[in-house]
């Protein structure tokens, strides 16, 4: 086994890559070892991909929330609700939440909360924040936090989303402060969460349009919108959208998003995907930054300076990142979708006895 470890390390390199383009505050890789550790136990693990990665966060992230029971317990929406069908295609999931997180560093109220409070950010050995670059630890830690969140409430029993919501209000409750420029940012201030809360669910929205092999449109989107509304509420939000259109005029007219904007901080983030200069892998990059930017909110745009390319470029880019997408979800999708089905099939079952 350990051979065969060696020969995947070597064919695809993993921590080389991540290396390059996710720089951490003290130059390392995140921890690799859970995948290296199932492989060992499992060898067929390597027959689910996606599966598989998600094992870095599954020991630690996952742990307290119940996907295979009570038996019969559809959670809060059900496998036949919109939020479960979007979910069901985890890799335009993941896409939309990356788009997110290069909301939130743009927006200059959030920058400044995610510096002060998260522990998302690279940083000096004085605690100050070390712009263009992550947290060795705290990169998992947001990832873990975030994806296990979105997929507990929508997959995990009600005691699981209604638990998730109210540990992740009170944590959303103490991030309060004050920018460098004197502006105070409260993320219980309404303006600030709806923001906040249009950029999440707009971004899944938006992956999902793009690239799920068979994606909802128009009323049946709609409802993706107004399922995630009771997340939106759980957690303190008020007056939220609850249609595609509705959240793009957050997105766009509210006076939040005259806070997006770039500064010497953050531009070093979107620098991480559009680095300037000569680059050898300039053809990737490009991609790369099309991808988040294409989904982006027209304030988000028009601050980075971003345009589109032709038409031509486009549709190649789209139809790249089509098939990115949906060839990992060939091989299967993440255990806790297979394990929230079989919960619910209780149910089923004792509806179709009961006809």
């Amino acid at each position: 086994m350990a051979l065969l470890e060696d020969l995947i390390r070597t064919v695809v390199p993993v921590e080389e890559v991540i290396r390059r383009i996710v720089p951490l505050d003290d130059g390392s890789v995140p921890d690799f070892s859970p995948i290296w550790s199932e492989v060992r136990r499992r060898p067929t693990a390597l027959l689910n991909p996606m599966d598989l990665f998600f094992e870095i966060q599954r020991p630690e992230y996952f742990k307290h929330v119940r996907f295979d029971a009570p038996a019969g317990d559809p959670g809060w929406f059900g496998p036949d609700s919109a939020a479960w069908y979007v979910h069901t295609h985890t890799p335009s999931v993941f896409v939309g939440l990356v788009n997110t997180a290069m909301i939130d560093i743009l927006h200059q109220d959030i920058q400044y909360a995610v510096y002060d409070h998260s522990k998302l950010v690279g940083r000096c050995p004085d605690g100050s924040v070390r712009s263009g670059t992550f947290s060795s630890d705290g990169l998992m830690i947001r990832a873990g936090h975030s994806f296990s969140f979105f997929t507990g409430v929508v997959y995990g029993s009600t005691d699981s989303a209604e638990s998730l919501c109210r540990t992740v209000k009170a944590m959303h409750h103490r991030v309060k402060g004050t920018r460098p420029d004197g502006k105070p940012y409260d993320a219980d201030e309404p303006e600030f969460f709806r923001w906040t809360y249009a950029t999440v669910v707009d971004g899944m929205a938006g992956a999902h349009r793009r690239y799920h092999p068979k994606p909802l449109r128009g009323e049946d989107l709609d409802e993706f919108y107004r399922d995630y509304a009771k997340v939106g509420e759980a957690l303190g939000g008020t007056d939220l959208p609850r249609t595609r259109a509705e959240c793009r005029r957050v997105l766009v007219e509210s006076p939040a998003a005259a806070e997006v904007g770039l500064n010497a901080d953050n531009i070093k983030y979107l620098q991480l995907l559009n680095p300037p200069g000569i680059n050898p892998l300039r053809p990737v990059y490009d991609f790369a930054y099309w991808v988040i930017m294409d989904m982006m909110p027209e304030p988000v745009q028009q601050a980075v300076g971003f345009h589109q390319p032709n038409l031509l470029v486009r549709n190649g880019y789209r139809q790249l990142a089509r098939a990115m997408l949906n060839a990992p979800r060939l091989l299967g999708e993440i255990r806790e979708v297979e394990a929230a089905t079989q919960r619910v099939r209780e149910l089923r079952r004792a509806e179709r006895i009961a006809s």
